[in-house]
């Protein structure tokens, strides 16, 4: 097959596509692993980088497409209400309904406490071993798979910083108002994606961490979660 023969049936499969899916399978593949696969075969451009569930949960009149929403910055982003149907907003955080949970550096949570002004990003619990089994041991892979960057846990050397583990119970989450991320988070980085998945495709959602938290001790204040050291 030509190049230019290529060419066109990539042309063709775009322009089949609704604008919020050709939008947010760019941010997929921009900011995820996905951007390193051989982007000259079709397959790779049709956008099955993106969640079925938030293909088809875009809101099809909504003004705001994706590039439109991150393009506002913070402060400014839409609440997800404005884009996302409430069916699919539903749905997703039905997915935490067996907990939530997040790993943070152990120093920052010692010297910060467990939120960023207020808020945290989790993750469905469910999903925890299987993030945990594809990290395989690797600090900066696992990094990379919470959105994080691969250096996030790992010291100026590479190695292994010590990690804490967070687990949140569902009438935790139900106190904190788990609610879909809507970027203007201070914990929201250049790869947060609109729609409540990662990068790498795993399920996130936002948590307002306990007002009567303590920096240093997470276990203090009334914090909401089960804090305990964690070892890839």
């Amino acid at each position: 097959m030509k190049m230019g023969d290529v060419t066109r049936q990539v042309q063709n499969a775009w322009d089949g596509m609704p604008v919020h899916v050709r939008q947010l399978s760019d941010m997929f593949r921009k900011h995820g692993q996905k951007q390193n696969r051989n982007t000259s075969r079709v397959d790779d451009l049709d956008a099955t980088n993106v969640p079925d569930a938030l293909r088809d949960g875009w809101k099809k009149d909504s003004w705001h497409t994706p590039d439109r929403v991150v393009g506002s910055g913070k402060p400014n982003r839409p609440y997800p209400a404005e884009y996302l149907d409430a069916d699919y907003i539903q749905q997703h955080l039905q997915r935490f309904e067996g907990g939530a949970t997040r790993f943070y550096r152990t120093e920052s949570l010692n010297e910060y406490g467990p939120g960023n002004q207020g808020t945290t990003f989790v993750f469905p619990t469910s999903e925890i071993d299987n993030i945990i089994t594809q990290a395989d041991g690797d600090p900066k892979k696992l990094g990379v798979m919470l959105g994080l960057g691969e250096n996030f846990f790992v010291d100026g050397n590479g190695n292994a910083v010590d990690i804490t583990r967070a687990d949140f119970s569902y009438d935790e989450i139900v106190n904190g108002n788990l609610r879909m991320p809507r970027g203007n988070e201070a914990g929201a980085n250049e790869a947060w994606i609109p729609g409540g998945y990662l990068p790498e495709g795993i399920p996130e959602a936002v948590l307002s961490t306990h007002p009567d938290a303590v920096k240093g001790d997470p276990s203090a204040g009334g914090t909401w979660g089960s804090y305990t050291p964690f070892g890839l």
